[in-house]
């Protein structure tokens, strides 16, 4: 099938590549397909394109390019929502806001996208606990210099399950 886009023009996408988000996004709640468009130029960014929406697409991004410890406190509804058994089943997006200025570029890491992409299901999860800022500088921790060793060789994404009631 082919959508309309207002950055890319006329493109092509399969129907198993659209990502259904139920709950759409946080302000824009009537938006709920969604296909995640990579580009090995603009690499680590990825783009989430509306479907329904040629004018909406975000700028996405791997939280743990910004934050080397980057963690998620998912309930088991959470996963239910996605229909995932873990969070090895899910990848982890933040949105990113450009700027002018690559120091002034930021990223929502308090709002992360959840996807289970096998499932093409994706849920914006919103962190409570004030431990992340939704305009938490791009480059994070890197650009402090407080990377070690250790923690590059940690996986990305380290998430604690609750047990939800």
């Amino acid at each position: 099938m082919h959508i309309q886009t207002s950055r890319f023009g006329e493109i092509e996408i399969e129907k198993d590549q659209i990502i259904n988000f139920p709950s759409g996004l946080i302000g824009f709640s009537e938006d709920r397909r969604f296909v995640i468009r990579e580009d090995e130029a603009a690499s680590p960014f990825r783009w989430l394109q509306a479907v329904d929406n040629e004018a909406l697409a975000f700028v996405m991004i791997e939280p743990h390019v910004s934050v080397s410890n980057y963690e998620l406190e998912l309930t088991k509804d959470n996963l239910k929502k996605l229909k995932a058994e873990s969070i090895k089943d899910l990848s982890v997006f933040a949105l990113v806001t450009m700027a002018k200025n690559m120091e002034d570029v930021t990223v929502n890491l308090q709002g992360p996208l959840l996807f289970n992409l096998e499932k093409r299901l994706g849920l914006q999860f919103i962190i409570q606990d004030g431990k992340y800022s939704t305009r938490h500088p791009l480059f994070g921790d890197k650009i402090a210099g407080n990377t070690s060793a250790a923690s590059a060789q940690e996986s990305p994404v380290e998430a604690k399950h609750a047990v939800s009631n």
